[in-house]
């Protein structure tokens, strides 16, 4: 995924992937004119990461658990906000629940 950076004054916008940004060293403030980056796309990036860890729990889950007791699992906790996305990777995985 590309993160894609910007200063306020738009001076040098750029987009880094997440390998590049964890083989270089850390960039907070634009070279031309010192003001802090802002990350453009960061609601995307944070979704991607929050699906990618949800995706890893359910995987742990249906081998520690098994599928039934994984879907119980994820049934058991429908007043939680991250139930729907767990419902989500379910429906995507060809599974409905209740």
């Amino acid at each position: 995924m590309k993160i894609k950076f910007y200063c306020k004054n738009h001076c040098a916008d750029f987009e880094k992937t997440e390998e590049e940004l964890k083989s270089e060293k850390v960039i907070t403030h634009c070279a031309f004119c010192g003001e802090k980056l802002r990350i453009m796309n960061l609601d995307e990036v944070v979704k991607q990461d929050i699906y990618t860890q949800a995706k890893e729990y359910l995987d742990r889950w249906v081998r520690e658990l098994g599928l039934e007791g994984c879907i119980e699992l994820v049934e058991r906790h429908k007043n939680q906000a991250c139930y729907r996305i767990y419902k989500e990777i379910l429906k995507e995985r060809g599974f409905k629940l209740k």
